[in-house]
């Protein structure tokens, strides 16, 4: 058994040799071979990527999210005004979709237009949960800030409480 592994290994040698060195033409692969062939490959990587972006997508790094916030902070400090939004895990992983779904690609895949229409479904959750931040940004947090910055000093000015000290000191001057 081991001789006819060893056997078949040197067959595979000589004809490798031949095909390089001799110039012997290499075995002509059927195209639907190696068009199931670059399917596997893309089905390979796509399910390697789908994994990572839904562990991504089901808990959210709280260290990229911390390292944005630093740099857009940087950024202000600098006088570079860009804002730039962290990635909604939703359209991270709808990009991961639709972009494997158009690998894919065949006209007659389901698995592939599911693929695809699954992803633009999470692009649009993601275009979603960007408009919920901006709501809550502009309505909820812009006025609460407001509050503590501008209308609570100004309360708190006008409303010093008088130092005991200071109003016995009036009391015995007026008696």
């Amino acid at each position: 058994m081991a001789f006819a592994g060893l056997k078949k290994q040197i067959n595979k040698a000589n004809q490798y040799m031949n095909e390089k060195i001799g110039g012997a033409e290499g075995t002509k692969l059927d195209d639907d071979f190696v068009e199931m062939e670059r399917k596997t490959d893309i089905t390979f990587e796509l399910v390697e990527e789908l994994q990572l972006k839904t562990k991504e997508y089901l808990q959210p790094n709280p260290t990229a999210r911390a390292k944005m916030a630093a740099v857009k902070g940087i950024s202000k400090l600098s006088g570079q005004a860009k804002a730039s939004t962290y990635p909604q895990p939703e359209g991270v992983l709808g990009d991961c979709m639709t972009t494997f779904g158009k690998k894919l690609g065949d006209t007659d895949s389901v698995y592939a237009a599911a693929l695809y229409e699954t992803g633009e479904a999470f692009k649009l959750m993601a275009d979603c949960h960007y408009g919920l931040d901006d709501s809550v940004k502009q309505n909820f947090l812009e006025p609460l800030h407001q509050l503590q910055t501008k209308d609570l000093k100004e309360v708190m000015v006008r409303c010093v409480p008088v130092p005991m000290s200071f109003s016995l000191k009036n009391l015995f001057n007026v008696l």
